[in-house]
């Protein structure tokens, strides 16, 4: 084995070292702003550590604005979304994989062709659709609208994952007595779980995310997700920067603990597809 030079071990540390840097410090410049009393945001120089760190942005934000309301709505959106489109992933990709394996290529294809497609040229005819289904300012047009854009990508990605799934399983399982949704939902399932697991991180965020089609869709304020509210508190004239900060905070929170609990799948997906894709 070929060890590396140590001019080159210490110039692989540096360059790791700053791009850790440029990546943490938005984070930490959030935190830190979000911490800073009001009068203190606007310092010159600016303080990159502050000796009044306090909590009362989070105070001052939970008391005057709706941000609780904001992030159940966001949660309710998200998870709906993420449920629907696994389910229906789930069961396209192993129909397709199993029983239509020759038109899975063609039909995941038209998939992707329908992902290439700007979302904005839908937002007139959706919003219509919602509007005579009676259907604006609720939570399942949002759930809709996520779960139809999250699942080309969702279809595409399981079907990679059910292939490498030998279909000598499905019939040792059938042998055993199992109809096709008992083997699909007991034995299928559990090993394409990185997969599912990948899928619907994606989906989470990617609804977690959105802005463009929360604000078509919702017009009545007890219905606004996070990513609307929050850009509703960029005022004309003023901006509490340090409350702004403490809301971004909040909306980022669940993503980060949604991607440490899920790393060691995520790890596991990223593996699998490239060893049997």
């Amino acid at each position: 084995m070929i060890r590396a030079r140590p001019e080159r071990q210490v110039l692989l540390a540096c360059v790791t070292l700053a791009a850790l840097v440029g990546v943490l410090f938005p984070f930490y410049w959030m935190i830190n702003t979000s911490l800073k009393p009001a009068e203190e945001v606007f310092a010159s120089p600016p303080t990159f550590f502050s000796t009044h760190w306090s909590l009362g942005a989070y105070a001052s934000l939970f008391a005057t604005k709706p941000i609780a309301r904001y992030f159940l709505n966001s949660m309710i959106v998200a998870i709906g979304a993420t449920l629907v489109s696994v389910s229906l992933a789930a069961l396209a990709a192993y129909g397709l994989t199993r029983f239509f394996p020759r038109g899975a290529t063609p039909f995941v294809m038209f998939l992707l062709f329908t992902k290439m497609l700007p979302e904005t040229l839908l937002i007139i005819p959706y919003f219509r659709l919602m509007s005579d289904l009676g259907l604006l300012n609720t939570y399942l047009a949002l759930i809709l609208a996520y779960s139809s854009f999250a699942l080309p990508f969702s279809v595409w990605m399981l079907i990679g994952f059910f292939r490498s799934i030998p279909r000598e399983i499905d019939e040792a399982a059938t042998m055993d007595g199992a109809t096709v949704l008992q083997t699909f939902r007991r034995v299928i399932l559990p090993l394409a779980r990185p997969g599912l697991t990948a899928v619907a991180l994606f989906t989470f965020l990617l609804a977690w995310n959105s802005y463009v089609w929360a604000l078509v869709l919702t017009t009545d304020s007890s219905m606004f997700v996070l990513s609307v509210g929050i850009a509703n508190m960029v005022g004309e004239y003023r901006v509490q920067w340090n409350e702004l900060m403490a809301a971004a905070l909040v909306a980022a929170a669940p993503v980060m603990v949604l991607y440490s609990l899920l790393e060691r799948h995520l790890v596991d997906a990223i593996t699998a597809g490239a060893v049997k894709g």
